[in-house]
């Protein structure tokens, strides 16, 4: 009997020196999730099917860029889903997205869509992240991007109607 009761004080000695946190979070653990963005896509007045071959969302450290295929080889400009993928799911209402990033500034978030079969060349931008109340609809808005954080809420209409060719080295409406 005494041999249980010491046995039951040694135990919660034990337990209560190593609880002395309570349950705090491991502190190598806060802060290392993804970093990134996310935010819905909302799609309106889709392409007919034979004009719409692509669709990814770009993200850009300095926008507009000179060249976006440069951008992108050289870590200026992220694709999402990664050029290698599949693209976005087309003919949908809206989309739930989540773009992993280094942290850092981001000078635009973009929406872009290939509608032709020139891989380099038909491409046009049909949406850009900017705050709820911006002055306009059209200039982008930068994106802080931190370490081991979502940047969230990061919302962009996407109207192919209001679209903007893309050519390298240059952008005509």
């Amino acid at each position: 009997m005494v041999c249980r009761r010491i046995l039951t004080i040694i135990f919660s000695l034990v337990f209560i020196i190593g609880c002395n946190q309570g349950l705090s979070p491991d502190e190598s653990v806060v802060g290392q999730g993804p970093s990134g963005i996310a935010g819905t896509l909302r799609f309106t007045n889709w392409p007919p099917p034979d004009s719409l071959f692509d669709l990814r969302v770009v993200v850009f450290k300095v926008f507009p860029p000179t060249d976006i295929l440069s951008a992108l080889l050289t870590g200026q400009a992220f694709a999402f889903p990664p050029i290698d993928s599949l693209p976005l799911p087309f003919y949908v209402d809206s989309l739930i997205y989540q773009v992993e990033l280094p942290p850092g500034t981001y000078e635009a978030v973009t929406v872009v869509y290939r509608y032709g079969p020139l891989i380099l060349n038909d491409w046009a931008l049909v949406g850009v992240y900017h705050r709820p109340d911006a002055p306009s609809d059209t200039i982008p808005d930068k994106v802080k991007v931190y370490p081991g954080q979502l940047t969230p809420n990061i919302d962009i209409q996407v109207n192919f109607r209001r679209h903007i060719a893309i050519t390298q080295g240059s952008s005509t409406q």
